[in-house]
């Protein structure tokens, strides 16, 4: 392999790929293949510049095991590959045509760290100038060539109608201007009714069809992290999947659809069981007849509920919207790399785990101001450049990348304020902090970056001490996700916080002292602490009073209901059914009770006398435990009920100087 690579001359300088024809290659002696016709190539220098003007494609992959290689020959050298490599290329190459492809496997050389530090750097151009990214996706199964011709005629539908741009302003629209964001989606569906009609007509081939959808987005590819880079920044894009291939607009198009879609026919399945359940009888012993509708819908809603649409290949299309927006000065249309890091926090997959940042730097619109730059060698360690990331990104005032640090750590070498992004990471109360309606510091004290002259693996920050952990209840369901089957549990976790609201009316009672810089708010701290004050219809905002007053009387009524001989069915409303989905993003949380009396949640591994600060910059209180040294752990993000729209971060307010290790 050392044979292959000889230094290049520059930092401007990639190495391609000659892919021989199978014609040309067919007078090479066989080494392994599996159509007989070996698989010869010709590794070559040459400059950005003058392989962006001569022409070449970018492959677009993942290397698959590196157990059990096939060799090809290159530069007349043996070299062994993976199979999925070796798939690939069998499949990309031409009868009488040379390709010309950049393949990272090959075209980098992998055992010089110093290299591959300088070529990452340079792949966003790489796959920007190529002619054609090819997306390989494998080898044809059972299901998936039926599937991508579906996929290439609902596409191609869903564009004609005129209906991709309104899912993609949907999309674009959700939070920042829900109004137009429905609007869209009501000329979306007003243009599709009959496609979507079709779908919930013919149940069985959708379900089908969403199957094996589901099977296409779940191959290892759309796990890996550096797609993400490769997809985005490509100017055309090709999805290949055995024999066939879509244009990924096309996919994009049926991909929108498709989620959609899945929606719309759930829900209309939802509404008609929910009428058929108002004028269907119910027998003596409880159950509906076995010959009536209900009966026959209900499996396949549950069959249909139970199809998950992997969100790692939509958020790749979502984000190559994005990149090319014509907008391209429109602060709004860029991304910056916490919205990456937080987006790919689950299910994105890297040979080398310091990749889950490298990887993103090329399509962060803050990566110049960051200044990370890729380092892959041995002393840059995984941990080193976690840290980095987040001293960075704390810098430029991302201060809730701290929300991300979770508390179990597997690298005994990470911090506690850095997040491992290495390990599933979860969103804080089920969001990313920039859409949430929390603003914890508010807006009288900015964030002003402390100077670090300590080791990469301490964090100096300022903040302001709320209060003291007094005692804490058991977490909901014993942390397991809370559905309408766990009504007990339910109703043991609303109790618990109903009673540390009648310790905090103690308190007051006992001192005097109102802590609620809102009197009023104290009232109903009991229906807004079991789900943080949220609310759901698709998004995350702040409950009205009203919803979380029906939410919670709703959800005991329902318990109270279930315990009758002959139980009512679970309630259908909009406001239960959030109320129950809110609850459920807090298992992972104890409720707590602080000396002065806040009441709130906090993470499962907060203990007495855990300490509550407010950080300038962030938007959400958090949980500190400090050590015998003088030093702090971070325990996580916490709601306190009463103070999460800076009601306590005044101007004049007295900060202390917390180090976090």
């Amino acid at each position: 392999m050392d044979t292959l690579y000889t230094p290049l001359d520059s930092t401007r300088e990639i190495r391609l790929l000659r892919l021989h024809s199978r014609s040309s290659s067919s007078k090479t002696p066989s080494i392994q293949s599996e159509d007989n016709v070996t698989i010869c190539c010709d590794l070559y220098p040459t400059t950005v510049s003058e392989a962006r003007k001569r022409g070449y494609e970018a492959l677009s992959y993942t290397w698959g095991s590196p157990a059990d290689p096939l060799s090809i020959l290159v530069n007349q050298t043996r070299v062994p590959v993976t199979r999925n490599l070796y798939a690939a290329l069998q499949h990309l190459r031409e009868d009488t045509d040379e390709v010309t492809l950049w393949v990272d496997a090959l075209c980098i050389n992998q055992m010089d760290n110093a290299e591959k530090s300088e070529q990452v750097s340079m792949m966003t151009e790489i796959y920007a100038y190529a002619k054609n990214t090819k997306v390989w996706l494998g080898p044809a199964d059972e299901t998936s060539d039926e599937v991508m011709i579906q996929l290439a005629e609902i596409g191609k539908a869903v564009i004609d109608k005129g209906a991709y741009d309104l899912f993609t302003k949907m999309s674009a629209l959700s939070i920042k201007d829900p109004v137009a964001a429905g609007q869209a989606e009501d000329q979306a569906t007003n243009l599709l009714q009959a496609m979507l009609d079709n779908s919930l007509g013919q149940l069985e081939g959708t379900l089908r069809l969403l199957t094996g959808f589901c099977k296409l987005l779940c191959r290892q590819y759309w796990s890996r992290v550096w797609i993400l880079q490769e997809i985005v920044v490509s100017k055309n894009v090709e999805v290949h999947c055995g024999k066939l291939r879509l244009q990924f607009a096309i996919l994009h198009a049926a991909m929108l659809y498709l989620i959609y879609m899945h929606v719309y026919v759930s829900v209309q399945l939802a509404e008609s069981m929910a009428a058929l359940m108002e004028v269907t009888e119910i027998s003596d012993d409880g159950n509906f007849p076995p010959d009536c509708e209900l009966m026959q819908l209900e499996p396949q809603f549950k069959s249909l509920n139970s199809i998950d649409i992997k969100p790692s290949a939509r958020f790749a299309s979502g984000m190559r919207i994005r990149y090319h927006s014509t907008a391209e000065e429109n602060d709004e249309t860029k991304v910056n790399l916490i919205d990456l890091l937080s987006r790919n926090r689950v299910g994105r997959e890297a040979t080398d785990p310091r990749d889950r940042i490298f990887a993103l730097l090329g399509i962060a619109a803050d990566a110049e101001a960051l200044r990370i730059i890729p380092n892959y060698a041995d002393t840059n360690s995984c941990a080193v450049v976690y840290c980095n990331a987040a001293h960075a990104l704390i810098a430029s005032g991302h201060v809730d990348i701290l929300a991300f640090s979770q508390w179990s750590k597997k690298d005994p070498t990470m911090p506690s304020w850095a997040p491992d992004w290495s390990e599933e990471v979860k969103q804080p109360f089920g969001q990313l902090p920039w859409e949430s309606p929390y603003s914890g510091s508010g807006s009288k004290i900015p964030f002003k970056h402390s100077e670090q002259s300590d080791p990469v693996s301490r964090l100096r920050m300022h903040g302001i001490i709320v209060d003291y952990i007094e005692s804490a209840r058991p977490q909901c369901n014993n942390g397991e996700w809370l559905s309408t089957h766990h009504r007990l549990q339910a109703c043991t976790y609303l109790q618990d916080i109903m009673s540390l609201c009648q310790i905090s009316n103690e308190k007051l009672a006992q001192s005097g002292v109102e802590i609620y810089p809102d009197p009023s708010a104290r009232e109903r701290a009991y229906q807004r602490v079991p789900v943080a004050d949220l609310y759901s219809t698709g998004m995350f905002r702040r409950a009205t009073i009203e919803e979380c007053h029906l939410g919670h009387a709703e959800v005991i009524t329902d318990f109270m209901q279930s315990q009758k001989p002959v139980p009512d069915p679970t309630p259908s409303t909009r406001t239960f059914r959030s109320y129950y989905s809110l609850m459920a993003e807090q298992v992972q949380r104890r409720p707590f009770v602080t000396v002065k009396g806040f009441v709130g949640l906090a993470p499962k591994h907060v203990e007495e006398a855990d300490v509550i600060v407010i950080f300038p910059g962030a938007r959400f209180p958090y949980v500190l435990r400090r050590c015998d040294d003088g030093t702090y752990l971070l325990i996580g993000e916490a709601y306190v009920d009463g103070i999460m729209d800076g009601e306590l971060a005044t101007e004049g307010s007295s900060t202390e100087e917390f180090v976090l290790k």
